[in-house]
């Protein structure tokens, strides 16, 4: 059934956003979605969508796969979210690899700064086990 869904999902965003790669991502990715679970889908495009437009191709895509379906512009993904997409998702359709290792090594290489510029904070954190100075 995965496999069916990776189809039906290449073939209709190929089609909607002409993407330069697609990452599912979640449980479907790592093999531990049931029933009840969502389709996590990101997608990289020359083209940038609004909200609103993402919203209906999402709702679009969901009336085909009849699951509900969370789909994400990856360039506007924060850099956790991003690094958390490259590092646990599964490429699905990629038009173009050294752009997508380009997006790829950009995302963790922000995010191993963030982790570095907040590294302070999250040791007071840690040391006082509060957020909140006391």
């Amino acid at each position: 059934m995965v496999n069916e869904h990776f189809d039906k999902i290449k073939e209709f965003l190929i089609d909607k956003v002409n993407p330069v790669f697609i990452i599912v991502f979640g449980s479907i990715a790592k093999g531990t979605d049931h029933k009840e679970s969502d389709i996590d889908v990101a997608f990289y495009s020359e083209t940038t969508f609004s909200s609103y437009d993402l919203f209906m191709i999402s709702q679009e895509l969901a009336d085909i796969l009849n699951k509900e379906v969370d789909l994400v512009e990856i360039r506007k993904a924060s850099t956790v979210f991003q690094a958390q997409i490259f590092t646990t998702g599964k490429v699905i359709f990629c038009a173009d690899e050294t752009l997508r290792m380009k997006m790829e090594m950009t995302a963790l290489s922000m995010y191993a700064k963030l982790n570095e510029e907040r590294k302070h904070i999250l040791n007071n954190v840690d040391e006082s086990g509060s957020v909140y100075e006391k």
